[in-house]
């Protein structure tokens, strides 16, 4: 069969955005190849002398991608011991090499002064990051020789190496802490090498790492994902304790970044120690967790002056008026969600509930509800609160996984509990819909993971209604739904009240 140039042409476009797709996220390169003992700088250690900087790079082999994203990975030890050969860097190294990343393990200066006094380890800190800097530095100023898009510079470590990382991320002029010697190490971004380049970076993977201070993340600084076990008796999951000083683990830096709209992700390990207790198969799911949420921040799925939460200042804002003039009785409940919420203008009729606070922006995911929820619910004292957002899981690039809407509910929870102790939480299940079908499976896993956190907590509810819009085939029920095969029509509004407004009277009067 003969083809003309154009239809040719047509399929190698389709073939490679194809390719496009699945690079990044998933291992699309079955070997790698390795540069190792490449020297990126030269910083004075405790000793004393001069110490040689090392790296290795690990890059997906026969990849003819000229500009790729770069992961420089920073070891762990206590900021005393390992180095950049590890089992666990050479795992994470050569699985986002695979990915189509170019990749790279650095060694950094090691020690911790004698007397072991939190200064010690802040200064230890301080050092590895000022070498941190210098190795980003370093690959700035080679970007052409190893084909790197020096605009997709990300950072990751475990433990002390990423605390380096998020040092080198959040720690400003004005954060060093007192008790550093600057006279001594210099200035933040040090000497160790490859002065006259930036030292930017654009995102940090946190593997089981902590900050200092977690006030150092503020409105506008880099994304952030973090990974931890809960039961980590080394580096907090939470605050419970420190590690020299270092106090603020995954979870307050997750809730952080929620509370100042920068963009995160959090993966607990329910139950694991620290390093995932050295368990293959949870690091594996470590760094698969990591590779989907990277992918969401890579430059191709980012539109052009995105603001993230903060697009939805003048709705909010709207809600905030409507709060001063409206009044309620005790008895209001209160419907906080996206399109669903904000279209339904029968809310009350297809309820059969006249006091109801209708809450709902159209567009917004989890992450804006979990930044606008005290505005939005705190100068109400509702009866009831009622959830529902469903545009995290779209079938888009920049879906979130099913464990990452997980999370951001229960953040959301966390933030009612601090006003609203006893009042009822609803979540309404996330609807099917012709329009996100092929979205359909993940949406399902999200719900199954709600309804399984409610039921482990007092005064929380589900409320399904999937069932009541696909038909006998297991498909949407087309007749319920407008035009553009998303959103409820009439009718559809009408089966969603009459379907779920006996359980919203019930769980009302609990």
């Amino acid at each position: 069969m003969k083809y003309s140039i154009g239809i040719i042409l047509i399929l190698s476009f389709l073939g490679n955005h194809l390719n496009a797709q699945k690079r990044f996220k998933q291992e699309v390169f079955s070997q790698i190849d390795s540069i190792t003992n490449v020297q990126y700088g030269q910083a004075l250690n405790l000793k004393g002398q001069n110490e040689n900087l090392l790296l290795d790079i690990i890059i997906p082999l026969s990849d003819t991608m000229k500009k790729r994203p770069l992961l420089i990975f920073i070891h762990g030890g206590g900021f005393k011991n390992n180095s950049k050969t590890g089992a666990y860097s050479s795992m994470l190294c050569k699985g986002f090499a695979k990915r189509g990343y170019v990749t790279a393990s650095i060694d950094y200066r090691l020690g911790v002064e004698k007397s072991n006094s939190n200064k010690d380890y802040a200064e230890a800190l301080y050092r590895g990051q000022q070498d941190g800097k210098a190795a980003v530095r370093f690959f700035r100023k080679y970007a052409d020789k190893y084909g790197i898009d020096t605009s997709q510079i990300f950072i990751t470590g475990t433990s002390a190496g990423s605390k380096i990382c998020l040092a080198m991320a959040y720690m400003d002029e004005a954060e060093i802490p007192k008790e550093i010697d600057q006279q001594k190490w210099g200035s933040l971004d040090g000497v160790s090498g490859n002065e006259g380049f930036s030292s930017k970076v654009h995102g940090v993977l946190n593997e089981w790492g902590g900050l200092i201070d977690y006030k150092w993340i503020n409105k506008g600084d880099l994304p952030l994902f973090n990974v931890s076990g809960t039961a980590d008796k080394t580096v907090p999951y939470d605050s419970s304790f420190d590690y020299h000083g270092m106090k603020y683990g995954s979870l307050i830096l997750y809730e952080r970044c929620l509370s100042v709209g920068v963009p995160t992700g959090l993966r607990p390990f329910i139950g694991a120690g620290h390093t995932l207790d050295n368990n293959r198969i949870k690091q594996d799911s470590c760094i698969q967790s990591m590779a989907a949420w990277l992918y969401t921040q890579l430059k191709y799925h980012k539109t052009n002056n995105e603001e993230g939460v903060f697009r939805w200042g003048k709705e909010i804002s709207k809600f905030d008026s409507l709060n001063k003039v409206e009044q309620y009785p005790k008895d209001a409940l209160l419907f906080i969600g996206s399109s669903y919420i904000r279209l339904w203008e029968n809310i009350r009729q297809d309820l059969d509930y006249q006091h109801v606070i209708h809450r709902g922006f159209g567009g917004c995911n989890f992450r804006d509800v979990a930044y606008y929820i005290q505005r939005i619910a705190y100068p109400h004292n509702p009866k009831a609160i009622f959830i529902y957002v469903g545009n995290d899981i779209v079938a888009s690039e920049k879906d979130k996984s099913p464990d990452q809407v997980l999370e951001l509910y229960k953040y959301i929870v966390k933030k009612l509990r601090e006003k609203f102790a006893t009042t009822p939480i609803t979540f309404l299940e996330i609807s099917p819909s012709e329009k996100r079908w092929a979205a359909w499976d993940q949406i399902v896993q999200a719900n199954e993971l709600i309804k399984s956190f409610v039921a482990s907590e007092s005064q929380l509810y589900y409320i399904g209604s999937s069932d009541q819009f696909l038909g006998a085939d297991g498909k949407p029920l087309t007749k319920y739904f407008r035009d553009d095969k998303l959103h409820y029509n009439i009718e559809g509004y009408k089966v969603w009240g009459n379907n779920i407004k006996t359980k919203v009277k019930e769980i009302a009067n609990k």
